[in-house]
Order: structure tokens, then C-alpha cells, then sequence
């Protein structure tokens, strides 16, 4: 069925609308690889999305139906409703991105297909690439029940030397220290946006801190490579954490106990708050 009969008018004037859009994407090894979307179009004209992040629990918010038109747009523009079965490429490609789409329309029918390094032919990987940007600015958005992020400090104490991150949000202020591996001095500046106190916020979810058992601060051992991450949220929950680099990797309390890599707590706190100055350069 072509899209312009689909999402045009019918015998009987009723014009078909895009019902529901669900995209996911598996990115590799990455704390946060698997993401999922999905956006529902509500019997008030409003939108509903869910945001599916790995293990973590499901994110739902409400908005206004003009999400729903602008990604019914893309369906139309790129002719999604014609993509059909699993793309894949031609040669073996290990530890790639797969994704995966459904549509569903209001008058019941419905379309979905996924692929592994490889998209529809033509402006496939466009499409997919601007179906996830249009709804990935909920990732990093907050139901409104949430408790906020006011502070967070990451420090790393390896053979290379020490790097230190920290911010504070304190009466709409948000404070932002950087010192990277290598660097004397931190730059510091008082113009962050308090939208990365929720970037941060999400990544202790992704990676389980919460419940990451590590060592006792008060028994550190300055002495061998560590991380220390501290934070606090508004209604004066604490998270403290410290583990060893040196560690063996068959220590008996590992069993059972979320995993996270230090590389990966590192790589990913020095992403957001390099990005953050960036944009703090960019305004200014």
C-alpha cells in the first residue's frame, strides 16, 4: 500500500493517520546501548512516549499531539510505511548497531522491519537517524515526580595522574569544575545549564550506582589507583562510592553485584561535562 494512499483520504473522507511509532537501537557495548522509544497518539489529540533505557525502569511523559505530526511527517516524507523485512549487510560486522521500527495506523494496519548495520536503500539510515533525534531529547528529561541531582563530584586517582568533575546546583545556579587527566588547573564556570544535573542524574541510573557496592569511604587506601563519586539529590539522598582499580577480577563480592566499568563511568562523566563547557563556550 503506497503512503500516500495510507496516510491520504479515502472513499469515505477519513484521512489515516500515524497511530503509534515505536523505534529501538542496540549501540555496541555502551551503559547505556539499548534505548527504545515510544510514541502513542491519545484519544485527547495529546502524545504519549515511553522511553526504554537497558534495565531501567520505563520513563512516561505527556505532550502535545505536534510530536505525533512531526513524526508522521518523516513517515511520509521518507516513505517508511514501504520498508519491509531485516537489513543486513553484506559481509559479518561484530559488536555493530541494529534497530528496529513499528508503525501502526489508525485504521489497523501497520509496518515494521529493523536492520543491523545496514537501512532501507536510499535515505534509510537518514530516516531512522532522524526519527531517534526527533524523540531523543526525552532521554534526558525527567517525569515531573522526580527528585533532582543538586551536586556530584568524580574523582580518579590512577598511575597517569588524577582528574576531578564536579557541580552544584544550588537556587537555579548551576556550577560546573572540570580537570581532565593531564591537567593542572580546572576550569570552572558558573553559567553550566541545570539540564546537566539530569544528564548526570541518568547516568548513575544507567550504570546502577545506587546499588554498586564497591568499598568504604572511610577505610580508602590513598595509597592504590581508585574512583570516588559522590552525590546528592534535593531530598537529601546521598550516594557515596569508591572502588579499587587494582582489583582482581575474580574478588568473591563481585558476584551478584551490578557491574560497571571504570572506564565507562570515567569516559561517560568526562563526556557530559566537556560537552557542557563546550556549550557554555558556544553561548558566550
Amino acid at each position: 500500500m503506497s503512503l500516500l494512499s495510507l496516510l491520504g483520504c479515502r472513499s469515505n473522507d477519513e484521512k489515516v493517520h500515524l497511530q503509534s511509532l515505536y523505534i529501538g537501537g542496540s549501540h555496541g557495548y555502551h551503559a547505556h546501548s539499548n534505548i527504545d522509544y515510544q510514541a502513542e497518539r491519545l484519544d485527547n489529540g495529546r502524545t504519549r512516549v515511553t522511553v526504554m533505557v537497558g534495565n531501567d525502569r520505563d520513563r512516561v511523559f505527556e505532550t502535545d499531539g505536534s510530536l505525533m505530526d512531526s513524526l508522521e511527517m518523516l513517515v511520509r516524507q521518507y516513505r517508511m510505511d514501504r520498508y519491509n523485512g531485516h537489513y543486513e549487510p553484506k559481509i559479518e560486522i561484530m559488536d555493530g548497531d541494529s534497530w528496529s521500527l513499528e508503525l501502526r495506523f489508525t485504521d489497523g494496519s501497520s509496518t515494521f522491519c529493523g536492520g543491523y548495520m545496514a537501512y532501507p536503500p536510499g535515505k534509510g539510515a537518514e530516516a531512522i537517524g532522524k526519527t531517534e533525534g526527533l524523540l531523543s531529547r526525552w532521554l534526558y528529561q525527567e517525569p515531573a515526580e522526580e527528585v533532582g541531582l543538586v551536586s556530584f563530584s568524580y574523582q580518579l586517582f590512577c598511575e597517569e595522574g588524577d582528574e576531578a568533575y564536579s557541580m552544584q546546583l544550588k537556587d537555579s545556579v548551576c556550577t560546573v569544575s572540570s580537570r581532565p587527566l593531564g591537567v593542572r588547573t580546572a576550569v570552572t564556570s558558573d553559567a553550566a545549564d541545570a539540564y546537566l544535573a539530569t544528564r548526570l542524574a541518568n547516568m548513575i541510573r544507567w550504570c546502577h550506582l545506587g546499588s554498586y557496592t564497591g568499598e568504604n569511604l572511610a577505610e580508602e587506601d590513598a595509597s592504590r589507583p581508585r574512583w570516588i563519586l559522590k552525590a546528592e539529590y534535593a531530598n537529601g539522598f546521598k550516594i557515596e562510592k569508591m572502588d579499587y582499580l587494582d582489583r582482581e577480577k575474580d574478588d568473591s563480592w563481585r558476584h551478584d553485584v551490578p557491574s560497571i566499568s571504570e572506564s565507562e563511568l570515567r569516559h561517560e562523566t568526562e563526556y557530559l561535562f566537556r560537552e557542557e563547557l563546550q556549550r557554555i563556550e558556544d553561548r558566550s
